[in-house]
């Protein structure tokens, strides 16, 4: 009867340790879509929000705690997206307001991480979270793509823990930086911020020679080559007078006399540019010519290389 008795009690014992031996994972995700970064923008980036599961096998009687870091190959403290040009830096966030970051095991406190529970013998077996990606604006991101691996780490413990995890799953997050140049003129104490489309320079009385400055004002992610052009090949002319009045230009110290299109600035590396250019249009004194306005117009444009 004693044999009877201690049979029955393993076999107990073997049950209810079968019955707690639960298992976590994470679901495969779709990779998150990539994201378009403006380094010129005023506003940060923010990526459309993507989704992970922790899936639990069965329920079981008691509760089942578990916590989500993501670790990335960067350092701890930072998230970064890198491309042959440099790099962005990333961080994914719990909540749409971006106000706690997801990190990694490494410097998860007093960071944030993602935890959660399963209760006992409950029926639901899935629960799905929401990461909200952001990329800080202003950083130094010349063309390219930008992109990196990382993992979301499952742990079976209420906070994460620097020891095996129950499951693993990696994603790649991708930014793009379009190929873009502008250029802008301006007052010779503004910026490409407050610079425009058209500046008119009125030049006043130039019968004994005259001169004034503008600004040129070029941003661009990659390189581009700055060309000038004059609608009348360096000359004053009048509506009412078949004279004409030569001017030349001065642009950062190089003085050009004029034909109908010349180069000014070339730049042949991907980088991030913001340059301001300063010119002066310059007439000679003891120009014969009849009363009148004269004027001419001159145009910049910039393309990318």
């Amino acid at each position: 009867m004693r044999d009877r008795i201690l049979l029955l009690s393993l076999l107990c014992f073997a049950i209810a340790f079968s019955a707690n031996a639960e298992k976590l994972s994470l679901d495969p995700i779709s990779p998150p879509n990539p994201v378009i970064y403006d380094p010129f923008s005023g506003n940060d980036t923010i990526g459309q929000s993507f989704t992970f599961t922790v899936r639990m096998d069965k329920s079981t009687g008691t509760t089942s705690n578990f916590s989500v870091v993501i670790n990335g190959e960067s350092s701890p403290s930072s998230r970064s997206l890198k491309s042959s040009s440099g790099s962005i830096e990333i961080g994914f966030y719990k909540d749409s307001s971006h106000t706690t970051e997801i990190r990694s095991t490494a410097d998860y406190s007093p960071s944030y991480y993602i935890s959660g529970s399963f209760d006992p013998k409950t029926d639901v077996l899935t629960q799905t979270f929401t990461i909200y990606p952001r990329l800080v604006k202003g950083q130094s991101a010349p063309y390219g793509t930008y992109t990196e691996t990382f993992t979301l780490v499952l742990y079976k413990k209420s906070t994460p823990e620097q020891s095996s995890p129950e499951d693993t799953l990696s994603f790649t997050y991708t930014a793009e930086v379009g190929k873009a140049v502008d250029v802008r003129v301006g007052p010779p104490n503004a910026s490409y911020d407050t610079g425009m489309n058209s500046y008119n320079i009125d030049l006043g009385e130039i019968s004994k020679g005259a001169s004034a400055n503008f600004g040129i004002f070029i941003k661009g992610t990659t390189g581009y080559t700055l060309t000038m052009h004059t609608a009348s090949g360096g000359f004053l002319t009048s509506s009412n007078s078949s004279d004409k009045i030569q001017y030349t230009i001065v642009v950062d110290g190089k003085e050009y006399y004029l034909n109908s299109s010349v180069i000014l600035d070339r730049e042949t590396v991907d980088s991030l540019y913001s340059k301001a250019l300063l010119g002066t249009v310059k007439i000679a004194a003891d120009q014969n010519a009849e009363p009148g306005i004269y004027s001419d117009a001159v145009s910049f444009s910039v393309t990318v290389n």
